[in-house]
């Protein structure tokens, strides 16, 4: 296999092209409420405390990506977006980073209460978890390989790369404190390039491109948050390297999820920039959240939860 150059590799894969969209923390509240069904302007505001010039740019980000569309009430007084087909289709990632932050960054609410899934025509209960495909076998990481694709190339981060203060909500068991680790482009540039293998600090910084105090922000926080371990690799003088811990590696399956929907909706075939593949078999994986014990995509218009006192 050819490697090609780290830098393209880390910042032109599917993951980036998807967090450059809708990878920061307002976003992902933003999403987090319109699953529960949120369409208004001011009800977001109400529920999030979202700045309104914030809210406005986000919600019009999200239209212009095909997340939402904009559409009226039937009144026809107020304005409504609502989720489309590509939109829902990003319930899988919400699942996902739900089932890591309950594990690894719980809410006192999180440690209290639990969100079941269950299909709404059959009553049977949903275990999510990342298969290879539709009805195909949960994704081992040890067996995965990767080849650039026919699309690999840089893209532009977005423009606005500040990290924001978000109030945590008291109310919601899922996507809760997980925003004040991942709510960022940078903080999940800095987690895609630990997932190459990517350890130094001056590695990092060649690979992003990002200024330095940027860089050591990220470093420091997802440090301290557990998602990465410092380790001293030299003594004189004392330098470190950052890896992977426990925490981080379980973040495999958000990640693989995203990639997912990003391969789904922002690439053709001949514009995929990354093709993971099966290492036994070689066959391209389509990675999907589904359910464990019938294999079915998890579809939100299917799905129904409910909020359960945790064992």
């Amino acid at each position: 296999m050819q490697h090609p150059d780290l830098r393209l590799l880390v910042m032109g894969n599917p993951v980036a092209r998807a967090f450059a969209i809708v990878g920061d923390a307002w976003t992902q509240l933003i999403l987090r409420e319109a699953f529960y069904g949120v369409r208004r302007f001011n009800v977001w505001c109400e529920r999030l405390g979202t700045p309104r010039s914030v809210l406005t740019d986000r919600l019009g980000r999200l239209v212009e990506a095909g997340i939402f569309v904009q559409t009226q009430a039937e009144t026809g007084l107020r304005t409504e977006y609502r989720l489309t087909d590509r939109g829902l289709d990003l319930f899988g990632v919400a699942v996902m980073q739900g089932q890591w932050e309950r594990v690894w960054a719980a809410s006192a609410l999180q440690e209290r209460y639990e969100i079941a899934f269950f299909d709404r025509e059959s009553g049977g209960r949903i275990q999510p978890v990342v298969l290879t495909e539709p009805f195909g076998k949960p994704v081992d990481p040890t067996r995965v390989t990767w080849e650039a694709g026919p699309g690999l190339k840089l893209i532009d981060p977005p423009t606005s790369r500040r990290r924001r203060s978000v109030p945590a909500s008291s109310d919601r068991p899922i996507i809760d404190r997980s925003t004040e680790i991942i709510g960022d482009y940078w903080s999940w540039a800095v987690l895609s390039a630990a997932f190459f293998r990517v350890r130094r600090f001056d590695e990092f910084h060649s690979v992003l491109g990002v200024a330095t105090n940027i860089l050591a922000d990220r470093l420091a926080r997802l440090t301290a948050h557990g998602v990465l371990e410092k380790r001293p690799y030299q003594r004189t003088p004392l330098r470190y390297e950052y890896r992977l811990s426990r925490a981080g590696r379980d973040m495999y399956p958000i990640v693989l999820a995203m990639l997912g929907w990003s391969q789904k909706w922002l690439l053709s075939p001949r514009e995929r920039p990354l093709i993971l593949k099966d290492r036994d078999s070689g066959k391209a994986l389509k990675p999907t959240v589904c359910d464990l014990e019938t294999g079915q995509p998890m579809n939100p218009r299917a799905t129904r939860w409910d909020v359960e006192r945790a064992d």
